[in-house]
């Protein structure tokens, strides 16, 4: 499934290092923005933010990235309905309700972060890892304080956490249950059919816990492709579920079926069948739910994180 474009393609976008790229199938990697440390990066329909720690934000309004906002970004998440939000070091959520031009503060974050007991890895305070928008409001992810909910723009919240591993890494929302959650943490996958009020470990066949990044293809059932790892972040591997996330097959890519770094894996917003892994210096795609893969790009600076905007 493609919808019409109201935007200039951009290929795969890879969040690393040395910088933000732009690979296209047959073309010279292109640099969007040099010289800085990229760390996540999200797309939805001609909208883009990439986080760079201690430098700020980058948005893609439809034409070129530029440097948007300020700060310290830990997260950046493009909604379905257009809102963008960065999570920044310090606990606090802003919100851009027109494309990027202006920014405001989600109070009510900082607000449940003072309020309650989180346990976030050591090292680490508290800030927001991701946000979705479900049927009623939106949820985030807190990294040690688990899933939270709000339907009234961000002033009340809820735990929704129940069954959850609260040291939450990413969370996903499905592109068609809007009901439909996933998280990953450093005890693995969780999935949740009822908006985040509970939740299920999702690990049968996996042989690492460390959670990374997720596709969701989705179908009757879902077919789900993980990336994970032993221990932050460092001997990742691939999975493919077939069955929503109840049984877990090893990915092997090419020859290889482990790597120095988590892979990082992304299913562009708008198809059903395709997705792409960035593992190692290697980019690749399946068009078949993840039952093959093919090499586009070899060389490329190992990816932090990937989307894409073809």
């Amino acid at each position: 499934m493609i919808s019409r474009r109201k935007y200039d393609p951009l290929g795969v976008v890879l969040a690393t290092d040395e910088g933000l790229l732009q690979v296209e199938p047959g073309r010279e990697p292109v640099v969007a923005v040099a010289g800085k440390r990229f760390e996540r990066v999200d797309f939805r329909d001609g909208l883009g933010l990439a986080a760079a720690p201690g430098e700020g934000v980058w948005v893609f309004g439809g034409k070129h990235w530029e440097l948007g906002w300020e700060g310290d970004a830990r997260s950046v998440s493009v909604t379905s309905s257009g809102e963008l939000f960065i999570g920044s070091v310090d606990g606090r959520l802003h919100v851009s309700k027109d494309k990027g031009a202006k920014w405001a503060t989600v109070d009510g974050v900082q607000n449940l972060i003072k309020l309650n007991r989180f346990a976030p890895p050591p090292g680490v305070a508290p800030y927001v890892a991701a946000v979705g928008e479900v049927l009623d409001g939106i949820v985030i992810a807190v990294v040690g304080g688990g899933c939270w909910h709000t339907r009234d723009g961000g002033t009340s919240w809820l735990r929704r956490t129940d069954g959850l591993d609260p040291k939450v890494h990413r969370l996903w929302v499905h592109p068609e249950r809007r009901d439909r959650l996933y998280a990953t943490s450093p005890s693995g996958i969780y999935r949740s059919e009822d908006e985040g009020y509970t939740w299920v470990q999702s690990i049968g066949g996996l042989d690492r816990s460390w959670g990374g990044t997720l596709a969701v293809l989705p179908g009757t059932p879902d077919t789900l492709v993980y990336s994970a790892a032993r221990r932050a972040g460092t001997e990742g591997a691939l999975f493919r579920s077939a069955n929503g996330g109840v049984t877990w097959q090893r990915i092997m890519l090419d020859a290889d079926d482990e790597w120095d770094r988590a892979p990082c894996v992304v299913r562009p917003y708008d198809w059903d069948d395709l997705s792409f892994v960035a593992a190692g210096t290697q980019l690749w795609a399946s068009h078949d739910r993840g039952k093959n893969w093919l090499a586009l790009q070899d060389g490329l600076p190992v990816a932090n994180d990937i989307t894409a905007a073809l």
